[in-house]
């Protein structure tokens, strides 16, 4: 039977057993407790990391850009002063010249036009008509020889024509026929007062021994001598009959031949040169007269020229003459005075001079503007710069003189004659000065922009 203290040390013992379970069970939940606050630390500090890599990335590259205003080159001035910066200079690769002072002839100065020299171009139109055939016709650009023979026209007789000829032909037949037999009569002439002439020779020497012997008188030697001579003279005059004969029947035939009803002609080159125009091809009808091509000869061009009467008399025999084109605008052409015009024109008070220029390269070709450049004996003093440093600002002419490293000025000059790529300056510099030749016109829209432009640039 259980006592009461084995009861209370029943439930002393229950109590004990529960209070090592509930602390068994408090010590599982600390420990999961922990891991668990652990985690999460660990995933809040990834955060907070993160967080942190963000913010720095949006502070240092998402920020708002710092905007930074630098101040332009000053415009120009009152005075057309413009400031230009070393680096600007360098990006443009400007260069500069230097202003020199030269004595130098004056210039007359025209536009002209090139024109074929004289007897350097042909035309060609035959005499006759015909049809072109038989081989080719040369082509523009093709070079062709004096005598080459160019066409070949075929005559085709009408049926009036040819009955024209049949009948002359038949005519000279009959006349050939004639002249055949008359040539054989003379012939048999001929071998008769040959005959003739033989015994009368014979007469004669007979004649001349008898009457040595005292057998003849004088005047049956005489006689004998004048059978000799007429037997002579009827001879001479049968062989000249048969050789007239003769020569009748050759031309007779020669006639023949050449009036046949169909005939060809070989059209030829009159001079050397090229091919610069075709009118007509194989199988075309061609009148007389008619052109088929041209030909011009490239080695000797003329450049006629309008000249102002007032430098007529500036211009001497020799003079020589400078020429330059649109199409080759590097390359200077030397000719020579040939003609002064002799005619005055009303509207323009110019005469046309005519020029002859060496063109070996064909560079020059026929209707080709020229520019035409003429010493006129007189010689002035100015100031030489490159046409490249002029900029032309509504009709005035401009050049930027370098006033010091990155300062320039503008000037207005007044310009003279033209030398080849140089250009006379007759006033606005001075000599030493030095101009702009490259980068003068980005100097211009330097000077063009408002004096309060300003570059933006962005910091990071």
């Amino acid at each position: 039977m259980s006592t009461p203290n084995d009861a209370n040390e029943g439930r002393t013992e229950e109590t004990k057993q529960v209070r090592v379970t509930h602390e068994e069970s408090f010590s599982s939940s600390d420990r999961n407790g922990n891991d668990s606050r652990r985690k999460q630390v660990m995933i809040v500090a990834v955060v907070a990391v993160v967080a942190v890599v963000v913010i720095l990335f949006a502070f240092l590259w998402l920020r708002p850009s710092k905007e930074v205003k630098t101040e332009a080159p000053a415009a120009a001035g009152a005075t057309g002063t413009v400031k230009f910066l070393m680096e600007q200079q360098w990006l443009i690769r400007m260069k500069l010249a230097r202003v020199d002072e030269q004595t130098v002839a004056r210039q007359i100065t025209a536009t002209g036009r090139v024109v074929p020299a004289a007897n350097k171009q042909a035309v060609i139109a035959p005499p006759v008509g015909g049809i072109l055939a038989g081989g080719q016709i040369p082509r523009i650009g093709q070079r062709v020889a004096q005598g080459q023979t160019i066409a070949v026209l075929q005559q085709t007789a009408t049926s009036a024509e040819q009955a024209q000829v049949r009948a002359a032909a038949a005519s000279i037949s009959l006349e050939n026929a004639r002249l055949e037999a008359d040539s054989r009569t003379a012939v048999g002439e001929v071998e008769l007062a040959r005959v003739r002439l033989d015994l009368a020779q014979k007469e004669a020497n007979r004649a001349q021994r008898l009457y040595e012997r005292k057998a003849f008188s004088e005047r049956q030697l005489q006689a004998a001598e004048s059978d000799l001579k007429s037997a002579k003279a009827g001879y001479d005059t049968a062989v000249k009959r048969v050789a007239a004969l003769t020569s009748s029947r050759f031309l007779a035939a020669a006639r023949a031949n050449v009036g046949s009803a169909n005939a060809s002609f070989a059209v030829r080159a009159p001079l050397s040169g090229y091919v610069t125009k075709v009118n007509k091809s194989i199988g075309e009808q061609v009148a007389p007269g008619e052109a088929i091509l041209e030909i011009s000869n490239l080695d000797t061009v003329w450049i006629e020229a309008p000249i102002f009467e007032r430098d007529l008399n500036r211009l001497g025999g020799g003079a020589g003459a400078t020429f330059t084109t649109a199409a080759y605008p590097g390359q200077e052409f030397r000719g020579s005075l040939v003609d002064i015009g002799a005619e005055i024109d009303e509207r323009t008070r110019a005469a046309t001079v005519v020029f002859q220029v060496p063109n070996g390269g064909r560079a020059l070709r026929i209707g080709m503007q020229a520019n035409v450049s003429l010493d006129a004996g007189e010689s002035v003093t100015a100031m030489m710069i490159p046409r490249s440093a002029v900029l032309d600002n509504e009709g005035k002419k401009l050049v930027y003189v370098l006033l010091s490293g990155e300062e320039f000025q503008r000037r207005e000059v007044t310009l003279g004659d033209e030398y080849g790529d140089q250009v006379a300056v007759l006033s606005g510099l001075s000599k030493g000065e030095c101009v702009v030749t490259q980068g003068a016109y980005q100097i211009r829209l330097q000077e063009l922009k408002p004096a309060d432009a300003g570059v933006h640039s962005h910091e990071t």
